[in-house]
């Protein structure tokens, strides 16, 4: 693979990582995105606001670079199911370690594949460093949860910001990040009441689902098959989103649609819990668990 331009990624100046949503329309081709890092393992380390593009099973990869609005380490990047990501948490100055970090980041931004264009969807008071982590939940909203940059526990009564090594506390609060398909009256457009032909899907079968959709027509239609995969030390690893094809909806009575969705036949999947989200108009329903077995 080719070097890619910029800071150190890696720990102590870990940057964050996904891999973008696979789509059939480009054979699930994976590709994957890189952002922030750092200098060196220092309160005064800088920051790096670049990111990169790259597949890796192309014949000649190469790196589409871009750059975040602002610096970032420790950053974490969030599959949505509008098929943007989301990048937040982190330090615009600093490394990770015991007393390191500096500048917390309080931005979400929002990073679109398709236009290559950033924007900013919120802000947070919370300093979310070393340790924070960040995760989708079943309704379509985002846990975002930790920060202990400290050897010790320190509450927030113990802080000291004249001392680096106390600046800031143990972090006990939690927040959930509402993306904009869900602000405003957007939850009232929710399909609900989702109901899979089986909860056990193979990757070489198709199944079909029914929801219920009232008092709305409609016009667009994704099924979404995602894994949020797992944090540790502000590092965001196993995300998987697939938008799973499907040859549109027929009414099936009383307000409800069905669909019949064929799996992803011929990318590797790991096997094990996923969650299946119908994202109808643009709006997610609860998300439904379901194992891939292969």
């Amino acid at each position: 693979m080719p070097t890619m331009p910029g800071l150190h990624r890696t720990y102590p100046n870990t940057g964050g990582s996904v891999m973008l949503p696979l789509r059939i329309g480009d054979n699930y081709e994976p590709e994957i995105m890189i952002c922030g890092g750092g200098q060196v393992q220092a309160s005064d380390s800088l920051c790096d606001a670049s990111c990169g593009r790259l597949k890796p099973t192309s014949q000649k990869p190469i790196w589409q670079m871009t750059a975040m609005p602002q610096p970032r380490g420790m950053v974490e990047g969030v599959l949505l199911l509008d098929g943007n990501v989301l990048w937040i948490n982190g330090c615009q100055a600093g490394a990770q370690g015991f007393g390191l970090a500096t500048a917390p980041a309080s931005e979400a931004l929002i990073y679109d594949p398709r236009t290559n264009s950033w924007s900013v969807s919120g802000r947070t008071t919370i300093a979310r460093l070393y340790h924070s982590v960040a995760m989708m939940l079943l309704d379509g909203t985002i846990l975002i949860a930790g920060s202990n940059p400290n050897e010790q526990p320190l509450l927030e009564t113990e802080v000291e910001v004249h001392d680096q090594s106390k600046a800031f506390p143990t972090e006990f609060r939690v927040e959930i990040y509402t993306p904009s398909y869900l602000r405003g009256d957007y939850p009232s457009r929710r399909p609900t009441n989702i109901r899979l032909s089986s909860l056990e899907l193979q990757l070489t079968t198709h199944f079909s689902l029914e929801f219920d959709f009232q008092n709305m027509s409609l016009s667009t239609l994704d099924v979404i098959l995602y894994a949020g995969g797992f944090v540790t030390h502000s590092l965001h690893m196993g995300q998987v989103m697939v938008y799973l094809d499907h040859t549109g909806w027929v009414d099936a009575g009383d307000n409800s649609k069905r669909v019949e969705v064929e799996m992803a036949d011929g990318i590797k999947l790991a096997p094990g819990p996923y969650v299946v989200y119908v994202v109808a108009n643009g709006v997610p329903g609860v998300g439904q668990f379901v194992t891939v077995k292969v």
